[in-house]
């Protein structure tokens, strides 16, 4: 998560330490469980923007980012696992721009060019590795600016994201079939195989 900052990445994991060990061994939650547990409380900031009352929408939201941070700070991450907190993860984002939409914040026709953004760049981020992480988080902003100038930025950076994830793949693809020697005929099955994770 803090490739970019690895220090940075130490300290947070030295921070919250304390909790992972409360939520694990403490609590005797799963990695799973934490999931489940951040994206209930993800519906429930859904449900309270739907009602118009940002704030404590933001709070809910807040807590359950949080809850999402510790699920793989557990350490006990598996495919399934990822999975799981992955397609969590786009129905939380989902629930929430959904329910922006229908507190009136932002036309439900944004909220959703959002949401197909997003999950436009999901299909590539695990490949591409680039994620700008321009979802959720960009909704706090809205205590400052207008909701529907933030929901274009999302659905803006996300579909950027996407488009610049494709052609990190073609660019990679296109450096494993050069190194293979030969034509696309010839080496573009050899070259698919090295692709393969």
């Amino acid at each position: 998560m803090y490739e970019f900052a690895p220090v940075l990445g130490s300290a947070v994991d030295r921070g919250i330490r304390p909790v992972l060990r409360f939520v694990h061994v403490t609590l005797g939650l799963s990695p799973d469980q934490v999931t489940w547990a951040a994206f209930g409380v993800s519906v429930a900031a859904g449900a309270v923007f739907a009602t118009g009352r940002v704030v404590p929408a933001l709070v809910l939201m807040a807590i359950g980012q949080l809850l999402d941070a510790l699920d793989g700070g557990i350490g006990l991450v598996s495919a399934a696992g990822h999975r799981l907190d992955t397609w969590l993860d786009r129905a939380s984002e989902i629930a929430i721009f959904v329910g922006c939409a229908a507190g009136g914040l932002v036309s439900l026709r944004l909220a959703l060019l959002a949401s197909v953004a997003v999950l436009l760049l999901t299909t590539v981020v695990d490949r591409s590795r680039l994620d700008p992480g321009v979802k959720r988080f960009a909704l706090y902003f809205g205590i400052w600016a207008p909701y529907p100038l933030i929901f274009s930025i999302i659905f803006i950076v996300n579909l950027a994201a996407y488009v610049a994830g494709l052609l990190i793949i073609d660019c990679r693809f296109q450096r494993n079939m050069d190194a293979l020697g030969g034509d696309l005929n010839t080496v573009a099955s050899r070259a698919a195989r090295l692709e393969i994770p």
